[in-house]
C-alpha cells in the first residue's frame, strides 16, 4: 500500500469519526434523562476563584499587575500552595505561553516571586505562537505527557489573528480554547481593557473587543489598581459554575527582593458605588461646566453606566454637600442645582 492510498484511508477514517460525533451532538435527550443523571461537583484549580477545565479571562488596564497575580497564580498551583494566603490550589503542571513579556523579564519575576526553579512550570516565550488546529494539538499532547492541567496565555490578542471586535471570528478563537478544557486541561488567558474614559463602567464590561469574549468565558477575574494605592481589587465579574464571589482586596507587597500579594479582605460595595458615584458627579459638573438640576445630573450618572441607584446617589451627594465639595440652590418648580463652585461666585462671574 503506497502513501497516497494510506492518506485517502486516513481520509476516510476520519469524516467517519466526524460523521459518528456530529451524529451523537444531535441526538436528543429525553427531560427524565436528563433528571435522572448524576454530575459531578465542581472541582476547582483554585477554590471557590479558578473553576477546573473551565477557560478563564483575567482582565485589567495596564500596568495593573495582572501578569504578576497569574505569575503567581502559577507559582502557587505548581506547588499546590495556598493563593493569596487565602484559596487553596490543586497542585498541577503549568504551561505558560508568554507572547508579552520574554524570557528576561519572566526570569526577574519568577525570582520575585518564587526562590524554587524545580517546578513543573513549562515556558514558550515569544515564539510566535498562534491558535492553529496543529498547535492546539501539540499543546495537549505536552500537556498529557507532562501531567499539565494549566495552560496560561498572555495574552489573548498576541495568540490570534482574529478581528476581536467581530463576534463570529472570536468564536472560531474560543473553539480552539475549548478544545482544552475538552481534555480536562484549564485555560487561563490575560486581555486588555478598552481605554477607560470619563467614568469608571462596569468591570464586567471593561474588557476589550467583543462582548462575545465575555460571553464565551466559563470565569471572569476583573484587576484594577487605582493610581497611587498599593492594593488591587479583584472582581469576579462571571462564574458560570455558580454565583460569583464578592469582590474583594488584594495588598501588594513589594521590595527589592520579593513580591507577594496579600488578602485583605472583601470590598465594602455600598461604599465603592457610593465613592464612583462621586467621582462621577465630579466629572459630569467639570464636563458641562454649569449648574445641573438632580434628576439630570442623575441621568448623565446612569446613562454612562455609574453603579447604584438614586438612593446611592443622594447619599453620595449629601456627603459631599456636608464635606463642602457641592453646592445646591433651589431653583423654579422647586428644582434643587448642584455646582462645583458657590452660587455666590458663579453670579459674580
Amino acid at each position: 500500500m503506497n502513501q497516497i492510498e494510506e492518506q485517502k484511508i486516513e481520509q476516510k477514517f476520519q469524516e467517519l469519526e466526524q460523521e459518528i460525533e456530529v451524529e451523537e451532538k444531535l441526538k436528543p435527550v429525553a427531560l427524565i434523562d436528563l433528571m435522572n443523571k448524576e454530575f459531578p461537583v465542581t472541582e476547582w484549580l483554585v477554590e471557590h476563584l479558578i473553576p477546573s477545565e473551565t477557560v478563564v479571562a483575567v482582565s485589567g488596564a495596564p500596568a495593573a499587575f495582572k501578569t504578576w497575580l497569574v505569575l503567581d497564580l502559577i507559582v502557587k498551583v505548581s506547588q499546590g500552595d495556598i493563593l493569596f494566603d487565602k484559596f487553596i490550589t490543586n497542585q498541577t503542571g503549568v504551561l505558560l505561553v508568554d507572547e508579552e513579556n520574554g524570557p528576561r523579564l519572566l526570569q526577574t519575576r519568577f525570582k520575585k516571586l518564587n526562590k524554587s526553579p524545580n517546578l513543573p512550570i513549562y515556558l514558550l516565550s515569544l515564539c510566535d505562537f498562534k491558535l492553529t488546529k496543529e498547535s492546539v494539538e501539540k499543546l495537549i499532547s505536552f500537556s498529557k505527557e507532562k501531567g499539565i492541567k494549566l495552560v496560561v496565555f498572555d495574552s489573548l490578542v498576541r495568540i490570534h489573528s482574529a478581528d476581536e471586535n467581530d463576534a463570529s471570528k472570536m468564536a472560531g478563537v474560543f473553539g480552539m480554547l475549548k478544545k482544552f478544557s475538552k481534555e480536562g486541561i484549564t485555560i487561563i488567558f490575560t486581555h486588555h481593557n478598552r481605554k477607560q474614559g470619563t467614568f469608571r463602567p462596569n468591570p464586567s464590561q471593561d474588557m476589550r473587543g467583543s462582548s462575545d469574549i465575555l460571553a464565551s468565558v466559563d470565569c471572569h477575574l476583573a484587576v484594577e489598581r487605582k493610581p497611587k494605592e498599593d492594593y488591587l481589587t479583584i472582581t469576579q465579574t462571571k462564574l458560570r459554575q455558580g454565583e460569583e464571589m464578592k469582590p474583594f482586596k488584594l495588598n501588594i507587597i513589594n521590595d527589592d527582593n520579593e513580591i507577594r500579594f496579600e488578602y485583605a479582605g472583601e470590598v465594602d460595595e455600598i461604599q465603592t458605588k457610593k465613592a464612583d458615584c462621586k467621582e462621577a458627579i465630579k466629572e459630569v459638573l467639570k464636563q458641562e461646566n454649569r449648574p445641573l438640576f438632580g434628576k439630570e445630573l442623575f441621568e448623565y450618572l446612569r446613562n454612562a453606566g455609574i453603579e447604584g441607584g438614586y438612593s446611592t446617589f443622594k447619599s453620595a451627594v449629601k456627603e459631599m454637600l456636608d464635606k463642602g465639595e457641592l453646592f445646591e440652590k433651589k431653583g423654579e418648580r422647586n428644582k434643587t442645582f448642584y455646582s462645583l463652585e458657590r452660587f455666590e461666585d458663579i453670579q459674580e462671574n
